[in-house]
């Protein structure tokens, strides 16, 4: 097996602890969820709280995976620059990053008292 090849393998096995990631930030999300939920039911400031923090975790996560994809597909095109796919990755992994900060952004200048903790 030749050097790309190895490198690719290694580059998969480690995307696949990504989707890991994912599964764990998806169960994270259904729990904040019913945070949210007793917290409107309840009336109960800590689980407001706990879920608002829950869902900044998750969004820090989510950023830094976001950010290893970007750095993956630019160093893709940068080695094929004539892939137009490859642009096309890499367009949709800047806009992923831009959304991500965007929701990061939201979710740290919500006022827990007057509007809503929400997820993504």
């Amino acid at each position: 097996m030749n050097n790309n090849n190895e490198e690719l393998i290694k580059r998969l096995s480690f995307e696949n602890w990504i989707w890991g990631i994912y599964l764990i930030i998806a169960l994270a999300n259904i729990y904040g969820d019913e945070l949210i939920k007793k917290a409107i039911r309840e009336k109960d400031v800590e689980a407001n709280e706990k879920a608002r923090d829950i869902f900044l975790v998750i969004l820090i996560i989510t950023l830094l995976i976001n950010i290893y994809f970007f750095i993956r597909n630019y160093s893709d095109f940068k080695n094929n620059p004539e892939d137009e796919s490859l642009q096309v990755r890499l367009i949709g992994s800047g806009l992923l990053l831009l959304a991500t900060l965007c929701f990061l952004y939201s979710q740290i200048v919500t006022k827990e008292e007057t509007e809503s903790v929400s997820n993504i």
